[in-house]
């Protein structure tokens, strides 16, 4: 019997390293934020609201995984901007307003970008 689980994986290249992981997390945080805006300029609630959770249990597992023992002020300026994107997010939810979207945008993409650099 065939195991389709078994055949993406053969297909699918895993990340190897945790800073890939973290690299990858990014990308589909960014990915689902556009997919936001579309949800919010086409008035699609449902659309919206999945997506929304999504972001914010991402944004919540970003936030849980730092080390701020060794990571010191990195971890707690991560943190910082981890709250203020779970906030951005949470203005956009009852607003609709995808200005607060693009705050998250813009916030996330440098992040995503030097850890690129640096990997």
């Amino acid at each position: 019997m065939n195991n389709p689980y078994q055949k993406y994986i053969q297909n699918e290249p895993l990340p190897e390293k945790k800073e890939e992981i973290l690299i990858e997390t990014y990308k589909e945080i960014l990915s689902k934020l556009n997919m936001l805006k579309i949800a919010i300029s086409e008035k699609s609630i449902k659309e919206k609201t999945l997506i929304i959770d999504k972001l914010l249990v991402g944004l919540e597992i970003l936030r849980k995984s730092l080390d701020f023992e060794n990571g010191k002020e990195i971890a707690k300026n991560l943190d910082s901007i981890y709250a203020f994107c779970i906030e951005e997010l949470l203005k956009a939810n009852i607003s609709d307003k995808i200005e607060y979207v693009q705050n998250v945008i813009d916030v996330i993409t440098p992040i995503k970008e030097g850890f690129e650099e640096a990997y």
